[in-house]
């Protein structure tokens, strides 16, 4: 079928994005309604109907089914998260490999390692499987699924469409934006989601933003159009008032930098070991499936995203031993689900670990200081922006996003103050293994820094003052012998008085190297390259390199600006690429020790 070419279109740069960012939206904000209607109901059906556990409700999202009455068999347990585990893998391994796990990390992948490609089977496997891992009680949430489900089908439209690389990957990227911005009900941080998960840095895919913004509106007005506007949490009235709460918030940012650091590890650590084991690959969700249903077994609060206990933590509702054992069981639990393959993500469980931290050390802290932490509940909201920032390397995203999903803009300070702790203090930890440091890293990004540190050298502080250089009387059998001797291919030629003539190129001289009666004659000044390309020594390596590329030579004399008959030296291909990656590993360096200070 042939492909439709959006180029032909001559639309303004925003007309042509809003054009592309609508159509993403409204595809993701319809997906994010078909994700969140099948989890409900899979939800309703296998762990309410069968299990007798109906999953907690969030006061802006009440059950769409209602809730069965049946009396709770635990047991149960043992079998429906197994079950889910085993028909979600076969699917997963069967149709689209690569819908396995969070969702997230691939999306980044496909948008630095494979110029934003992602297959078109993949948003369509990833809406069923997260559907039946998380509706069976899988430990896992549904945000990294649907960024996925977005990014997929931008994809898909970039490929459709015919888009150079550069519009695809920032498509995809929007795309992210759009999902996590409809199901989460945070259209600003979807947007700015986008071009900052990318990065473990501070650095963020700028270009994305005014598309992510597009497309993270569409999809949260389509979804909320259905599920309604309010936020996803109960708004409560926490406010900031009094310097000395930093002090409990700085310990807040302690321990969610301690308690990140351990949800990543061991996250990575039965990532690998489900990595490793030699079993037909659907088998390994089911292996998770069934140790998330004995941990549920003990605390079933554990079971699916667990969004309800972040409104009990943050209407100081859970018990401080109870927080500090659903810490723990929710952290190894989805580590369980998600790092076995199953296809649900790691970005709910993130933030209901972060409210319960938070609820945690507000609790503490009340009981022995009270003025320090008057509303244990704040620390609960807070909790979540410190967590998921520092895990996933997304402080300004997530502090945005905690505010639109609880309604409340009055803990910015503390939200702020924790964030850039936690984000300062795991630096070194990545939740999605993907990102990559900074733009400069990409390998999407390459050509342009390659010319963008190229553009800050000049060809003086590089060039070879004292090339290998053959006179224009030089005869073809001691051309061939000198070339032999010298390893070198290319030479400048220079006339008797010492003015530059031209450049010998050895691919001139292949074609006679085999040819008979050819010795005594003189072809260097003959035969050398006379229009060649030339620099002087305040030319930038940038120009330089262009030039050898348009040319196809290996060098370039660089001459005298006020006498073009003048040689004053050489650079080489090889001179120029050397020069970047000294100048790549420096600034690695650079980064390296800024790090470790």
């Amino acid at each position: 079928m042939k492909r439709f070419k959006f180029k032909k279109l001559t639309l303004p740069v925003v007309g042509r994005w809003f054009i592309l960012g609508s159509l993403v939206g409204i595809f993701a904000g319809l997906a994010s309604i078909a994700l969140f209607f099948m989890i409900q109901a899979c939800e309703f059906y296998f762990l309410d109907s069968i299990v007798g556990w109906p999953v907690g409700e969030t006061s802006g999202e009440p059950s769409l089914f209602g809730h069965s009455g049946k009396e709770f068999n635990r047991w149960l347990l043992l079998i429906i998260p197994a079950l889910g585990g085993l028909v979600s893998g076969y699917i997963v391994y069967r149709f689209a490999p690569e819908a396995q796990g969070a969702g997230t990390n691939t999306a980044i992948d496909a948008i630095h390692q494979k110029k934003g490609n992602i297959r078109w089977q993949v948003p369509i496997v990833k809406i069923f499987t997260s559907a039946i891992t998380i509706g069976t009680g899988g430990s896992g949430g549904r945000e990294g699924p649907i960024s996925h489900i977005g990014a997929g089908f931008a994809s898909f439209l970039g490929n459709t469409l015919s888009l150079t690389d550069r519009e695809k990957r920032i498509l995809t990227a929007a795309g992210m934006g759009a999902g996590v911005g409809a199901i989460f009900r945070s259209p600003l941080a979807g947007a700015i989601f986008a071009a900052e998960v990318l990065y473990s840095s501070s650095d963020m895919e700028y270009e994305a933003l005014l598309p992510s913004a597009i497309t993270s509106i569409i999809a949260y007005s389509v979804f909320c159009s259905v599920f309604g506007w309010e936020p996803l949490f109960a708004a409560h009235n926490f406010s900031f008032r009094n310097p000395a709460e930093l002090l409990g918030y700085t310990v807040l940012g302690f321990a969610c930098a301690f308690f990140g650091w351990l949800f990543v590890n061991i996250y990575q650590r039965v990532s690998g070991y489900f990595k490793k084991l030699n079993i037909r690959p659907y088998l390994k969700p089911m292996i998770g499936g069934f140790i998330t249903g004995c941990i549920a077994i003990l605390i079933p609060e554990v079971l699916s995203g667990g969004y309800a206990q972040i409104d009990h933590a943050m209407s100081n509702n859970l018990g401080l031993m109870f927080l500090v054992l659903f810490i723990f069981a929710k952290i190894f639990a989805t580590a369980f689900t998600i790092g076995s393959g199953g296809s649900a993500g790691s970005f709910g469980p993130s933030m209901v670990i972060g409210a319960c931290v938070g609820g945690m050390v507000g609790v503490s802290i009340n009981m022995v200081l009270p003025v320090v932490a008057p509303e244990p509940g704040a620390y609960a909201v807070v909790g979540m922006a410190g967590f998921f920032s520092g895990v996933a390397n997304t402080p300004l995203s997530t502090i945005i996003m905690v505010s639109e999903m609880t309604g409340n803009y009055h803990l910015l300070v503390p939200s702020m103050w924790v964030s850039t702790l936690t984000f300062l203090l795991l630096r070194k930890t990545l939740l999605y293994p993907a990102q990559v440091p900074q733009r400069s890293d990409s390998p999407a990004h390459k050509g342009e820094f390659f010319l963008q540190v190229l553009q800050d050298i000049k060809v003086r502080n590089v060039m070879r003052t004292d090339p290998i250089t053959i006179p224009e009387t030089m005869k073809f059998s001691d051309v061939v012998h000198f070339i032999a001797r010298t390893k070198h291919n290319n030479f400048p030629v220079l006339k008797d008085d010492g003015t530059f003539a031209g450049v010998l190129l050895f691919e001139e001289l292949r074609e006679f190297v085999f040819e008979e009666g050819l010795e005594d004659i003189v072809v260097a000044g003959e035969v050398c390259e006379k229009d060649i390309p030339f620099v002087i020594p305040e030319t930038t390596l940038a120009d330089a390199i262009d030039s050898i590329g348009f040319k196809n030579v290996e060098l370039l004399p660089v001459l005298d600006p006020a006498d073009h008959s003048k040689l004053l030296g050489i650079i080489t291909r090889r001179d120029i690429i050397t020069t970047y990656n000294k100048m790549i590993r420096r600034r690695q360096m650079a980064e390296r020790e800024k790090d470790d200070f």
